[in-house]
């Protein structure tokens, strides 16, 4: 049947973040852990360990407590992870917001602030609020109310929980924020640094450390809470399946992926992050030689076509990159061949995971096998799959069926909804992911794409992935996203939308002799072809808004859901 367990070898870890920071800090003091290229700083566990516990001490003198959620919205600096760890110490909760989620909204600031129930707000320079003479800048846009109230006092009936901004530059006098290099000096106090350090045996690894959001590719973005028990040991599983180095530097694009920032404490090897929020392969390409980079931590999969498809690649000394992890999406095998063609030294890995059970399973990219789907491997560590039908009962190997995951890395639970909790869950523990695959006989995973993303055609379920991997083997086709149309006839009819690669040109004659050649079966021909400049992304930027694609698709056809 189509279940499998991970190995348990490796005793599962109790530490809280502040105790692995401790920990480590003493071990390897003058070590560097990350290299941040937009300020030039080279950190070591050491000076993580003295501003970080300053930083708890200084967010207590301002009335942050245990449970409280601190947000940050900043790039790329060291205070990034100096906050990390130092809300980690006081056992508050971190939502590091991502800049290009937020963007410059007031309503959609308000939104996050509010679902989080915030009530520390840092804000950096390089996300509008920098120093002007008339006080214009996006923080007096979004928060009017810091002009006149006192600083830690804070009152907005819009945001109700938020008491307290700090900005990480000096916005002048006569603000009701704080600036860093006050609360650090707060910090300072000694009677408050030993009231961190008693704290932590009081804190529990088990609790929410973290809030993130999910994509919202499947309708609006849920909150997901994570504790540092499910972080810390994940983290740990992957850097060992894919091999992260021991020591040496890593290339890490993006700390809006804030899992895997603790590499460092779980691998040895220190974080290189770029100064770009969203790096574009240039910066990278850069960063890997002249940091001689082993690794890259994590790539999303658009971001990795790009990088492997720059021009310029070959002009750049990447002898020394050995490993790289993808996650994001399915793997078509078309970029793993172009991979392994253009950095014949360095392995892919695959990853596979979702916001709410992070990594569950993980393959080199020379397995990603040919044809429909994409195989993501075998599962990481105390770390239970089945494959369900409809019904909710497990399929024979070999069967397609939603993926359920059950592991110590489950998300606690969706913040503030906890209908959709149980929605998601099984009474005996399973996460429902929503995602369609098929174990084979040896047990390895391959995925098909979403379960609300099927496409019903006549009495068939096509699944998107069966046909986008064909056409995207098309030496004309930059990116395809597949989805059904309706049809009064079929139900659905197949829509195949397509960016063509930069000086090209194709119609849909061209793409149905295409498809014809290869042997798509006549069930997973498209019915009609699209061709487009860019893909709407969901909210986080990350992944096709398909919901989105499927609409703009039927205004172009001429097309209307039926009564």
């Amino acid at each position: 049947m189509s279940y499998m367990r991970g190995a348990t070898d490796d005793p599962l870890l109790d530490v809280t973040f502040g105790q692995l920071l401790d920990d480590t800090a003493a071990r390897w003091p003058d070590r560097e852990a990350y290299v941040f290229k937009k300020t030039g700083s080279r950190v070591t566990f050491a000076d993580i360990q003295e501003k970080a516990t300053r930083l708890a001490a200084g967010l207590k003198a301002i009335g942050t407590a245990r449970g409280d959620v601190v947000a940050w919205l900043f790039g790329h600096r060291p205070e990034w992870i100096y906050l990390y760890f130092a809300v980690a110490k006081l056992g508050a909760i971190a939502f590091p917001l991502q800049e290009e989620r937020v963007g410059r909204s007031v309503e959609t600031m308000n939104y996050f602030l509010n679902k989080t129930r915030v009530k520390i707000l840092i804000m950096g320079d390089d996300s509008g609020t920098e120093k002007t003479d008339d006080k214009t800048s996006f923080l007096f846009t979004l928060f009017p109310e810091v002009k006149t109230a006192e600083r830690g006092m804070l009152q907005m009936e819009r945001i109700p929980t938020l008491t307290s901004i700090i900005v990480l530059e000096d916005q002048g006098t006569g603000i009701g924020a704080y600036t860093m290099e006050e609360v650090q000096r707060l910090g300072n106090d000694e009677s408050l640094l030993a009231e961190v350090r008693t704290l932590q045996d009081q804190l529990s690894c088990r609790d929410t450390f973290m809030l993130g959001f999910t994509s919202g590719s499947t309708g609006q973005p849920k909150c997901v809470e994570l504790s540092t028990y499910a972080i810390h040991n994940n983290i740990r599983f992957i850097g060992k399946a894919i091999g992260m180095p021991k020591e040496g530097t890593a290339l890490y694009p993006y700390l809006t992926f804030r899992f895997a920032v603790i590499y460092p404490f779980t691998a040895g090897c220190a974080l290189v992050v770029p100064a770009s929020s969203s790096p574009s392969s240039r910066e990278m390409l850069e960063i890997l030689q002249e940091e001689k980079c082993k690794a890259i931590g994590i790539l999303y999969l658009k971001e990795c076509h790009g990088l492997f498809h720059d021009p310029h690649l070959g002009d750049y000394d990447l002898s020394s990159l050995d490993r790289v992890l993808v996650t994001g999406n399915v793997m078509p095998k078309s970029l793993v061949d172009y991979a392994a063609k253009v950095l014949p030294n360095a392995t892919m890995f695959v990853g596979y995971g979702g916001t709410e059970f992070m990594f569950v399973a993980s393959t080199s990219a020379e397995k990603v096998a040919e044809g429909k789907g994409s195989t993501v491997g075998k599962l990481l560590q105390h770390t239970e799959m089945q494959l369900v039908d409809k019904d909710g009962q497990v399929v024979p190997l070999g069967h397609e069926g939603e993926v359920y995951v059950r592991a110590y890395s489950l998300f606690n639970r969706y913040r503030g909804d906890e209908e959709k909790t149980a929605k998601a869950m099984t009474a005996d523990g399973w996460y429902k992911t929503g995602d369609v695959g098929v174990l084979d006989e040896g047990v390895v995973l391959k995925l098909f794409g979403r379960v609300s993303d099927m496409i019903i055609r006549n009495a068939f379920n096509v699944h998107p992935t069966a046909v986008e991997s064909p056409l995207s083997k098309h030496p004309k086709v930059q990116d395809v996203r597949v989805f059904g149309v309706p049809d009064p006839a079929s139900v659905e009819e197949i829509c195949a939308c397509i960016i063509l690669k930069e000086g090209q040109t194709a119609d849909s004659q061209e793409m149905t002799k295409f498809c014809a050649e290869i042997g798509l079966v006549p069930i997973e021909m498209p019915g009609y072809f699209l061709f487009m400049d860019e893909f709407p992304m969901t909210r986080t930027l990350r992944k096709v808004d398909r919901k989105k694609l499927r609409l703009i698709a039927m205004e172009k056809l001429g097309l209307k859901e039926e009564a």
